[in-house]
């Protein structure tokens, strides 16, 4: 770990401190450092592991694709993740590269991942140097942008929302290019239209985003411009909007139901662990304090920035349209981290929500350095050496979100198997099971299993994972209760992993529907795992170890 820092620090502060220096040459410098970063963390990302996708978002993905390259064709079932059947386009994208390299699916992913990002990285440069900013300004956008909780891995994954995030900024980036009145400007019309119906088919959260950016903008170009900019902006938002509620409607029907859940998750375990304690129950991760501070600390630099530049436009009456489009992007980047504050999910709902809220302040943020620099501020008096002080900001920035943000402290490097421990509870002994499953049992099998074991039968194992079924672990006996929730779930086969008797979850839940979440001072208790050999009828059909498959056929 002391070198994981030493590496973070290293590659991180000597870009940051050049972006802020006077000595930067111009673009070509600011957009290599900026890629060079991102080339970088992308390498680090990829080292993690190497061989195989390992996150279950990747690995849902990664049963897509397969079921693609296999078949030819798209929309077919995905019991890992239904709502991801009807945004194809990462997996189309993957296909395409498998069936002209020859690539394993695996390594075509990751380059695919890797391109997607950099592109999206390229792109936030090309639309921040758009708005008038210089080179300089432009890079430390995307530095800044770099210290989001989520920019290291989740942000680069084998996942839909990294194939349709550099499409949001283009569209957004085409909407400052286009002139509808302009012929020569045209084509940035069609590729901000070509961008919306990308971003259409690549993820539905993105797709949401683009409506509400274009729609934000082109209301600030009202209010403020007295008109749309030559109606560009307007005419790509709702030509976003009614392609993709289109595509949701006539396609895509079943994102709605999928969306809402995490909503009433959110309600509904607030409420419970509220009954349950009188406050919120933090999660068993043991996550550390200190990241919490960085991070607070960090906001607060941003605070400040935000709080100088609303200052200033208020001051000069100020009427760019957008430079309030940032603004009002600002404050809902600030609101979204209150949704940390919100039951167990809020902090990853919050992570998520920085992704798209970052990018205004980020913008807004890096706009705020040129003014410091002038020898007649009262702030550059203050520090005099003011590439110091913003590299100590941004090193703080980066510091908060890599602590505080994904992955957590405990998985940022490979290491022995964890219970519930996303990217450190994939390994051979599962993915043997999974695979076993695949090749002895029928397709679509019914399948209870711990949160691990739910990912991995539904992607490696091609099953259909059941996410209700912990009282079928936690009953002492097998009794009518039990039995009458196998029929009622139709489970075909449970999957137990004994090492769930020796740890606690790691992330706080043992299943994917744990009525006992956040809660576990010891481990389950091995009894309640090795009931499943003394009931008449059921099967040990599978033993790897710690992994057994038992069967309920009979």
């Amino acid at each position: 770990m002391p070198l994981y820092w030493t590496g973070q620090v290293v590659v991180f502060v000597p870009v940051a401190a050049r972006m802020l220096s006077r000595r930067l040459t111009g673009g070509p410098e600011a957009f290599a450092l900026v890629i060079g970063l991102a080339v970088n963390q992308y390498l680090l990302k990829w080292a993690y592991s190497p061989e195989q996708f390992r996150f279950p978002d990747e690995l849902q993905h990664w049963a897509s694709t397969a079921t693609l390259v296999e078949t030819g064709q798209l929309f077919h079932t995905n019991h890992a993740l239904p709502a991801a059947v009807h945004f194809p386009a990462l997996e189309e994208i993957c296909a395409a590269v498998v069936a002209m390299t020859g690539l394993s699916i695996t390594t075509a992913g990751l380059l695919v991942a890797g391109v997607a990002h950099l592109v999206f990285v390229g792109a936030v440069f090309m639309l921040a140097r758009r708005t008038g900013t210089s080179p300089a300004v432009a890079g430390l956008a995307c530095v800044i942008y770099a210290t989001g909780v989520h920019y290291l891995f989740f942000d680069s994954m084998y996942i839909y929302q990294t194939a349709a995030l550099p499409f949001l900024v283009l569209a957004i980036w085409a909407s400052r290019c286009w002139r509808v009145s302009d012929r020569r400007t045209w084509p940035f019309g069609l590729l901000g239209l070509a961008s919306i119906a990308l971003v259409g088919v690549s993820h539905h959260v993105t797709a949401f985003i683009t409506i509400g950016a274009l729609a934000l903008i082109a209301a600030c170009e009202l209010v403020f411009g007295g008109k749309p900019r030559q109606w560009a902006t307007l005419v790509l938002a709702v030509v976003a909007a009614a392609s993709i509620a289109a595509w949701i409607w006539l396609v895509a029907r079943d994102v709605v139901d999928y969306l809402a859940e995490p909503m009433s998750a959110i309600i509904n375990t607030h409420r419970q662990l509220t009954d349950r304690s009188g406050s919120n129950v933090q999660s068993s991760s043991d996550t550390p304090l200190w990241p919490l501070a960085v991070q607070a600390a960090g906001l607060l630099v941003l605070l400040i920035a935000f709080a100088r530049i609303g200052y200033l436009a208020v001051r000069s009456r100020q009427r760019d349209p957008w430079q309030w489009a940032l603004f009002a992007g600002g404050l809902l980047f600030f609101g979204s981290n209150g949704l940390r504050l919100v039951g167990a999910q809020g902090p990853e709902l919050a992570g998520r929500a920085v992704t798209f809220t970052y990018l205004p302040m980020s913008l807004l943020a890096a706009a705020a350095v040129p003014g410091w620099r002038r020898r007649g501020n009262r702030l550059y008096r203050a520090f005099a050496n003011r590439t110091a002080v913003g590299t100590l900001a941004l090193t703080l920035l980066m510091v908060g979100a890599r602590g505080g943000g994904w992955p957590p402290s405990w998985a940022q490097l490979p290491g022995p198997y964890l219970v519930s421990g996303y990217e450190r509870s994939i390994d051979p002994a599962g993915v043997s099971a999974a695979r076993w499953m695949a090749r002895r049992l029928p397709r679509g099998q019914r399948v209870a299993a711990d949160s691990t074991g739910w990912t991995l039968s539904s992607t490696y194992g091609r099953e259909d994972p059941v996410g209700e079924a912990s009282a079928l672990y936690y009953a002492t006996t097998w009794n009518a209760a039990t039995q009458q929730l196998s029929w009622d779930l139709d489970i075909n086969v449970v999957w137990v992993d004994l090492r769930m008797s020796q740890q606690t979850p790691k992330s706080g839940a043992y299943f994917a529907q744990d009525p006992q979440a956040y809660t576990h001072k010891t481990p389950i208790s091995r009894s309640l795992l090795t009931k499943f050999d003394q009931v008449p009828g059921i099967s040990r059909i599978y033993d790897g170890g710690p992994i057994r498959l038992y069967g309920l056929r009979d």
